[in-house]
């Protein structure tokens, strides 16, 4: 704005030729149309600030001067007073060295410091000021702060302190009678509060009273105990017994069984996916999907039968009266979890959307006598993994064969701990392009137990994600990956291969993930450009926002995406357009049967388009046969993968195929 402008003449150029200046507030007038006007609807004000500019031999080569917001003053002042100073209306005032007001509150009517001496009284305000000068070579600059408070508002505290003196002597002052009252006021009044509580808690449940519960007391000390009850047997979110009473009750069960010899049962509801729903839309929401079940199991289960909320995604139904003969108590187990998992089959409201739950539900049958309570609710726990391993959304009774399968995967789990890396074994597939060149290859991970021999990768892959392991697994592949792709760049034949890594949505979904693959690449030094993770469908199950801002983040270094299986998940377009992909891998499932299977060719062709049209490469797993490759090449897929090319062969062989 001062460009071409003859600044000479200005008080801040010529005072900043001299020395330091400081001057006094003015309206801006120049800048006023650029810069906010404050909140207050006051004028804009700038303070003028220069020095010299010199050089060697301290002679002046220009001025460096600066514009300050006057009405930052407020801010600061606003800052520098703490609670009590606002509450008692300290006010601060500033005036130049002619009297003139730089600062007054609004309330003010004093034109000047002078009027102001003149005006006030010191009942009306207590007050202190200074004068603040800068240099000696700054003449004429002397501004006046005074800080002042109310005199009633600063004494205020004194009256009231009097005021409650005067009070307390009357009480004191009393009969012992009237002490008396009061004291047992202030005892009795909690219980009362207590009491309330508990007639609210009562009244708010969103679930029928447990039968066994006693009914509720109607003296204030009844009221007491009754809440002390509740908050030791009883779950605060939903109002069902907790795991502490529904083990009591279990124990008892046992006792009674164990005599009479009849037949008991325990289920075990566990919510599929809580967690997920929990991180993504918060424990409020969580809550009320609780809630939700919690009133829907109620109408399920049976008079007689206990409902317990276990733990954070785990319910619990106590099976009472069922039939002596235990065919037939089994069958009415059965018949009990099947109406749990069909009341899944509605959606659950939560806060205004609908959400569709699932549940996996273990059952243990027992009679007691050879059995404690803890291993019944072990084996009910047992029983209810299995049905979400298997696949979710099913009942699962415990037998002595699944125990079996249990202790196994105990151990294989325990083997597994011990055998990474040692006793893994990296193969290397080939992917080419239609001319038979060697673009790269997936990394296949294969187990060799020291007893077992060879295990499958569908056997213990699950078993890593199942138990945690595949974060210590996928750390180990990508280490060796990254560290393999460095050595080829020494290889003018092998410095352009590109190495395709699985990565599953657990791993990652793991916080840290993106820090870990991007200090692997620095630790090890290799191309991201080198580098590509496939990842499966299932990773679209967790927060998709999240899961692009992560991908974001390895993209822009480098690193390319994959998506694994495709058509066998639950994609959508949606989902494809917002994920920064490289590739779409057509699952070989489609592959193998589409040169005979209408449905299976139609997939295919489906795939290779929405690649093409979405900008993404395609590749095809599987391909096993050249019909299987004359039909992709016909439909536009020229990149492949399968037994036709190569099959997983270890690092030796497959660099002995691409060349010396």
């Amino acid at each position: 704005m001062l460009e071409q402008q003859d600044v000479s003449k200005r008080p801040w150029f010529v005072g900043g030729r001299q020395g330091l200046f400081f001057g006094d507030p003015h309206v801006a007038e120049l800048l006023a149309s650029v810069l906010n006007v404050p909140e207050s609807g006051e004028p804009l004000r700038l303070v003028d600030v220069a020095v010299p500019v010199k050089i060697a031999g301290n002679s002046n080569t220009g001025v460096l001067g600066a514009h300050l917001h006057w009405h930052w003053v407020r801010g600061i002042i606003e800052a520098s007073l703490d609670a009590t100073d606002k509450k008692k209306q300290v006010e601060v005032l500033i005036a130049d060295e002619r009297g003139e007001w730089l600062l007054k509150p609004p309330a003010e009517s004093a034109a000047n410091l002078v009027a102001l001496k003149e005006q006030t009284s010191w009942r009306d305000y207590f007050s202190a000021e200074t004068r603040i000068q800068s240099s000696p070579s700054q003449q004429g600059l002397g501004w006046v702060v005074v800080v002042r408070a109310s005199s009633s508002l600063a004494l205020a505290d004194i009256h009231q302190t009097r005021l409650l003196m005067l009070w307390l002597s009357l009480i004191f002052s009393a009969s012992f009678a009237a002490v008396a009252w009061f004291i047992s006021a202030r005892v009795v009044r909690p219980i009362e509060a207590l009491a309330d509580q508990a007639r609210a808690h009562q009244n708010v449940r969103s679930v029928p009273a447990d039968i066994n519960r006693e009914p509720p007391s109607r003296d204030e000390a009844g009221m007491l105990g009754q809440v002390m009850h509740e908050l030791a047997f009883y779950d605060r979110v939903t109002g069902l017994v907790n795991r502490r009473l529904l083990m009591e009750r279990l124990e008892m069960a046992l006792s009674d069984n164990a005599r009479t010899r009849n037949q008991g049962g325990l289920i075990l509801i566990n919510l599929d996916h809580f967690s997920l729903l929990n991180n993504t839309r918060g424990h409020d929401i969580g809550d009320l999907l609780l809630i939700a079940v919690a009133q829907r199991l109620s109408t399920v289960v049976r008079s007689q039968d206990t409902l317990a909320r276990l733990r954070s995604d785990e319910f619990g139904v106590l099976l009472g009266s069922l039939d002596p003969e235990p065919d037939k108590a089994k069958q009415q187990a059965s018949a009990i979890g099947a109406q749990i998992l069909a009341s899944f089959q509605q959606p659950f409201e939560l806060a205004g959307e609908a959400y569709t739950g699932k549940a996996s539900i273990g059952i243990k049958m027992f009679i007691g006598g050879d059995i404690s309570a803890t291993d019944v609710i072990k084996h009910a726990d047992v029983a209810m993994f299995e049905a979400k391993r298997v696949g979710h959304d099913r009942c699962q009774f415990f037998d002595d064969s699944l125990q079996v399968l249990v202790d196994e995967r105990f151990q294989l789990e325990r083997d597994l701990r011990k055998g990474i890396p040692a006793e893994l074994l990296l193969l290397y597939q080939k992917q080419v392009d239609s001319r038979g060149h060697i673009l790269g290859a997936e990394l296949l991970v294969r187990w060799t137990h020291p007893v077992l021999g060879m295990v499958s990768p569908a056997k213990f892959i699950p078993l890593a994600e199942e138990t945690g392991l595949i974060m210590m697994l996928g750390s180990w592949v990508l280490e060796t990956a990254c560290t393999q792709l460095k050595r080829w760049e020494q290889h003018p034949e092998r410095r352009d291969l590109v190495l395709a890594v699985n990565v599953s949505a657990k791993e990652f979904n793991q916080p840290g993930y993106v820090e870990s693959v991007v200090g692997t690449l620095k630790r090890t030094g290799a191309n991201p450009n080198r580098l590509k993770l496939e990842m499966t469908e299932s990773i679209l199950a967790a927060d998709i926002e999240l899961v692009v801002q992560k991908m974001q983040v390895l993209r822009a270094l480098g690193v390319s995406f994959s998506l694994d299986d495709f058509g066998t998940g639950f994609s959508s377009l949606a989902y494809l357009q917002k994920m920064p992909l490289d590739q779409l891998k057509i699952d070989k499932s489609f592959v193998q049967d589409m040169a005979t299977n209408v449905n299976d060719a139609a997939i295919v062709r489906t795939v290779i388009g929405l690649g093409q049209s979405l900008g993404l490469q395609v590749i095809a797993e599987g391909v096993e046969t050249t019909e299987q490759l004359n039909f992709l090449e016909v439909n536009g897929c020229h990149l492949y993968q399968g037994y036709l090319f190569s099959q997983p062969i270890t690092l030796e062989e497959f660099e002995k195929q691409v060349g010396a």
